[in-house]
């Protein structure tokens, strides 16, 4: 049976579908749809990348009944409208009422998802297809992103060192930003053992990463791809970031992560992998969900010490 997944936009959401599809995979051909800077993540499966709704529309279009399931994950209007025009017969997706006349089976949501891991939720779409117990929350890297990453580590003289990697940016809005000042202090106290800090980021990241400058740092941000990036934080003494994609990614190839939490739920998003310690402070106010603090202090990631989050490092030393 040809499948056709229509991935989420969000680089996290988008990690926490990548092990349905790998097991999907193993039985049915499957094509994914993503957006253009997700197209790496699903990196040996055919994919359909698109830049903005037109582009999407057109190319499904051209489809024509090519594929016989299609599973629709975000719960946008458009990401359903998209599945119908491909005239795919059979088109799974979360039930709205404004779309729910463009797919063929509906899916309810439960009324407790933001009391359950994101996955659990995610695992209804794919209910039809697989069997939940054989999907592995563990991702392999693949083998030329091991090898660029060693390039990169070794051109730093980093190869051989003891390192830690910081993920200080994160898409979604800068609540959930533990903070430069945070992690500057962090990278004073591991400098004092002779650990490197290792910032990791995207290209848009760039500018604001410059503030991490001096002996104490290797800034990475910007100059490695998403598998590269994930690779040298599996290979370092550990990664410390909040709740955004390339944590989740991170975690789940096995990488020490030390994810800190604060306006978004950690029963909901906690990155799910082999060593995952979470920093979560929790206020009356959280999680509050926003982009921005509504009460401009950021106090629930304020809690969060760069002392505590070092002697759980220091411990692995």
């Amino acid at each position: 049976m040809r499948v056709i997944i229509r991935t989420p936009n969000w680089l996290g959401d988008a990690v926490f579908n990548l092990p349905f599809i790998i097991a999907v995979s193993k039985k049915q051909e499957v094509t994914i749809v993503c957006k253009e800077y997700l197209r790496e993540l699903f990196w040996g499966f055919p994919t359909i990348s698109f830049n903005s709704n037109s582009e999407l529309y057109k190319k499904h279009l051209k489809i024509g009944k090519k594929y016989d399931y299609y599973i629709v994950t975000p719960i946008s209007f458009s990401s359903a409208l998209a599945a119908f025009l491909s005239r795919t017969p059979e088109r799974i997706g979360f039930s709205l009422d404004a779309r729910d006349f463009l797919l063929t089976k509906r899916i309810k949501i439960p009324r407790e998802w933001k009391e359950r891991h994101t996955t659990e939720t995610y695992a209804l779409l794919y209910q039809e297809l697989i069997n939940e117990d054989k999907v592995k929350f563990e991702l392999e890297i693949p083998e030329k992103y091991k090898l660029s990453a060693s390039e990169i580590l070794s051109s730093f003289d980093l190869l051989d060192k003891p390192y830690v990697c910081f993920s200080p940016f994160a898409q979604f809005g800068r609540a959930k930003e533990w903070g430069e000042e945070n992690f500057m202090e962090l990278a004073n106290l591991l400098a004092k053992h002779g650990i490197k800090s290792v910032i990791l980021g995207s290209k848009g990241d760039v500018k604001r990463s410059e503030i991490f400058k001096g002996v104490n740092y290797v800034n990475l941000t910007g100059k490695t791809s998403l598998w590269e990036a994930a690779e040298i934080a599996r290979k370092g003494l550990a990664f410390i970031g909040g709740d955004s994609g390339l944590t989740h990614l991170s975690a789940m190839v096995g990488a020490k992560t030390i994810a800190i939490f604060g306006p978004t739920p950690v029963s909901w998003t906690s990155p799910i992998g082999k060593d995952v310690t979470i920093f979560y402070k929790k206020l009356n106010c959280s999680p509050c969900e926003k982009r921005e603090c509504p009460l401009r202090t950021k106090e629930c990631m304020k809690l969060v010490k760069p002392a505590e989050v070092f002697e759980v490092i220091r411990q692995r030393l």
